[in-house]
């Protein structure tokens, strides 16, 4: 009888040990999984956009002559690619009906920026430009604050949207492009998450310098939510249609559906990356090369008072 007490009483023991070392190893993870959680609320907090540069009125903010510092710029190879080329940004497009694109590391809300461009290769029916207020997640495959909460979103698909909810309301890349095309047009557009829009469809120019080899000079000038595009020195307007969610076309040297404008108000994306874009046309094809030369952002001058940043 004693012997069965003893048995019960080291049986109940061995459990206890066993209990106690079970909720000591929970209690390790749960410590672990919060100390990582918070880590990477931290990184992400810290991996925020730096802030965008500014300057008084006419300050130069930022000059790329692409004869050095690089590494300022998103550089890529393949079928699509960025790269540096006689002292020139060089973007190729190879495949039709496609867009390639490359961003400056600095951000900018307030800017004055201008770039030469020359299509040397590739059909007249093209599209080529400046982009601007550009936004991209930091892994298009996984937009979550750090690697932990994006295996825990493989693993677990309901978890996973869960955590997005909560972590990932940015969109995977945004920005707006003003482009001119080798035969004669220029026009605006928004990208959100690869869905491109119109906010000003093609339009003829005079203006422009036509065909393959044809040097233009490229400006957007930026206060607030005001913008203006110019294209040689020419403030060029946009068909902007009459309701905000609305499209509108110029056709027949009118605007259907909306006005002509010299100034265009947005009041989204009021700052970012600054870069440049070439892009292939369903009806151009494929084949699409330019260079870009000296980009030069300045801080806006003083309205009427252009000639303040020289």
């Amino acid at each position: 009888m004693a012997h069965l007490v003893a048995g019960s009483s080291n049986a109940s023991d061995s459990g206890q040990r066993r209990l106690t070392a079970s909720a000591r190893i929970f209690v390790l993870c749960v410590c672990l999984t919060l100390a990582l959680i918070a880590a990477n609320l931290t990184y992400s907090a810290l991996a925020q956009p730096t802030e965008a540069l500014a300057g008084r009125d006419g300050a130069l903010l930022y000059v790329s002559a692409f004869s050095a510092y690089s590494e300022d710029w998103d550089l890529f190879a393949g079928r699509q690619s960025a790269r540096i080329v006689a002292e020139q940004l060089e973007i190729s497009v190879a495949d039709t009906r496609t867009a390639a694109w490359s961003a400056s590391s600095p951000r900018f809300a307030d800017f004055d920026v201008s770039v030469s461009a020359s299509a040397i290769a590739g059909p007249l029916d093209n599209a080529f430009g400046l982009v601007f207020h550009v936004e991209v997640a930091a892994d298009d495959s996984c937009t979550l604050p750090a690697i932990l909460l994006c295996g825990i979103s493989e693993l677990s698909p309901l978890a996973g949207a869960a955590l997005r909810q909560a972590f990932d309301g940015r969109p995977t890349t945004s920005y707006k492009a003003f482009m001119i095309s080798s035969d004669g047009y220029y026009s605006l557009w928004r990208t959100e998450d690869g869905a491109a829009n119109a906010l000003s469809g093609w339009i003829a120019s005079p203006h422009i310098n036509q065909g393959i080899g044809a040097e233009n000079a490229i400006r957007i000038l930026s206060r607030g939510s005001r913008y203006q595009f110019f294209i040689n020195d020419v403030n060029v307007s946009l068909c902007i249609p009459d309701d905000a969610g609305a499209a509108s076309t110029y056709s027949g040297g009118e605007c259907v559906n909306g006005s002509m404008l010299d100034t265009y108000r947005d009041e989204m994306n009021r700052s970012g990356k600054i870069g440049l874009i070439a892009q292939s046309t369903a009806t151009g094809g494929g084949g699409v090369v330019v260079r870009f030369d000296d980009m030069i952002v300045y801080s806006p001058a003083e309205t009427g008072r252009e000639d303040a940043r020289l």
